[in-house]
């Protein structure tokens, strides 16, 4: 008889850990919660339209990377997907014109320094930082606990040839870079990279990736994505098991054996299990609380060193071919917007004109992310009042399409669809914690820490996540999913 895991969530993280140990020969059970696949990688339909809730670059589109070897064997990319890589990163109109940051480097160091002659410096000086962050791809063969200094050696030799930024941006954000400018056009540029409440070396890692012929958009969106690794799980002889939420990780002896769904007086058993939920889920919901963990305690205790990003998710459906429309555009509403404690100024759009599924029959789609830390303000309000939660909802959506038909008249009265998903939305349907859509995010000072990928007291558990890594992301929950497989692999003697 063989061998069996089960896997706890099909986020992307839970879908490579199956995959990976399925390829390998041992027997795999899926358990999720929701009705689909996929977790904060997912999308759904409003009214006709498709909003898109996940991918807005991927790291790993690049043929010969690590990360891309990872999604062709689990079947998120292959030769039948195609890859759009944008020429232009980000645009805003300023003045009249438009302007654009560029995958090309060169060409972004030489049109900025046009745009403003008195950042030069300060343009070169990113230029290096970004410089930095390009080709550096994440050794992928093995858990980094089992790798000698040779596996290492040409990892660390990239490092080390790559220099660091600048010692003075380490307790920087995105926000406080963009004071390093004079030009209003250069820091709406860098305004739509990434969150500006985020640390600054995520800016000019992002663009280090998407400068370097990496971070493309694979056609068709996160749930394709999602759909075509379910595919591949399924393909291989793995099962999951929809709309089966697991109630506790039984442990005994010291060792997982199984688990407990809800609402199902059964317990299952397995040889190993793999949780591939967030770190609050599984230490105070599936542990119970009895199984403390020095790393995620210090995540959860220090948000001024380790931020977990949330946001409210405004899709829109547009009665207008926006095909000729830049991609990714800085908008700043007339006025700003307070929800609750958080002002928002400006924010930028991301037109998805390039991909048929959401840009056909004359219509489109826009997205926008509003970076905010109100999850306790939108469970009240909703627990107070539906119809008040609605009306927010509202506001905000209004507050968007005014801001983007300021930048794009012609648009007015165009925009047939609005939906509204709140941190609240992403909590109920993807169990994230406080609808946090990114992991623990550590600021420039702080240490990277990797997690070892086990809880101290409990064999034959092992973690798969985004958690497990600083910062997160798609990418590294991808590692994470292979590290838990290969982790089980090592014990069980096997090779994938």
């Amino acid at each position: 008889m063989n061998r069996k895991v089960f896997v706890i969530g099909t986020g992307v993280s839970g879908l490579v850990a199956g995959i990976y140990v399925r390829l390998a020969g041992l027997d795999v059970e899926m358990y999720e919660a929701h009705s689909i696949a996929g977790g904060n990688c997912t999308g759904w339909n409003r009214k006709g339209f498709h909003i898109d809730g996940c991918i807005q670059w991927l790291t790993g589109t690049k043929a010969g990377t690590g990360i891309n070897s990872i999604w062709r064997t689990c079947g998120a990319l292959s030769d039948d997907v195609k890859i759009y890589n944008t020429e232009k990163i980000a645009s805003t109109v300023y003045d009249g014109r438009t302007y654009h940051l560029y995958s090309d480097l060169e060409r972004t160091e030489r049109e900025l320094c046009d745009i403003s002659p008195e950042d030069r410096v300060a343009v070169r000086k990113m230029v290096r930082n970004i410089r930095r962050f390009q080709n550096l791809n994440v050794p992928i063969k093995k858990p980094f606990e089992q790798m000698n200094f040779f596996d290492a050696l040409p990892f660390l030799w990239k490092l080390v040839r790559s220099g660091t930024p600048e010692k003075k941006t380490e307790r920087m954000t995105i926000d406080d870079y963009l004071e390093e400018f004079r030009s209003p056009v250069i820091r709406q540029l860098l305004s739509c990279v990434f969150p500006t409440v985020m640390p600054v070396y995520t800016l000019f890692y992002s663009l280090g990736i998407r400068t370097s012929g990496d971070g493309g958009w694979p056609m068709g969106g996160s749930q394709e994505f999602a759909k075509r690794m379910q595919r591949c799980f399924e393909e291989s002889g793995g099962i999951i098991h929809f709309s089966r939420e697991v109630e506790r990780i039984i442990v005994r002896d010291g060792k997982a054996v199984g688990i407990k769904l809800k609402d199902d007086d059964r317990e299952l058993f397995a040889d190993y299990v793999i949780s591939a939920v967030d770190a609050d889920m599984l230490l105070n919901r599936l542990l119970d609380a009895q199984y403390p963990d020095a790393f995620f305690e210090k995540c959860f205790a220090e948000p001024h060193n380790y931020m977990m990003l949330t946001g409210t998710y405004v899709g829109l459906g547009v009665a207008a071919d926006l095909s000729a429309y830049p991609h990714n555009v800085y908008v700043q509403p007339e006025k700003p917007l307070r929800v609750n404690n958080t002002e928002l100024r400006f924010f930028n759009v991301k037109l998805y004109n390039y991909d048929p599924k959401f840009n056909r029959d004359g219509k489109s789609v826009m997205n926008v992310l509003l970076t905010e830390n109100e999850f306790d303000f939108w469970k009240a309000l909703k627990e107070n009042s539906a119809q008040e939660y609605l009306s927010e909802k509202e506001r905000i959506a209004n507050w968007v399409i005014g801001g983007i038909v300021r930048v794009f008249p012609e648009l007015e009265g165009k925009i047939e669809m609005s939906d509204v998903a709140t941190p609240l939305t992403f909590s109920k349907y993807c169990n994230s914690y406080r609808g946090a859509y990114m992991s623990f995010i550590p600021y420039g000072h702080v240490r990277k820490r990797i997690h070892k990928g086990t809880i101290d007291g409990i064999k034959n558990l092992y973690i798969a996540g985004q958690c497990t890594f600083p910062a997160g992301g798609m990418p590294l929950a991808a590692l994470s999913g292979r590290f838990a497989a290969q982790r089980i692999l090592t014990v069980e003697k096997k090779r994938e």
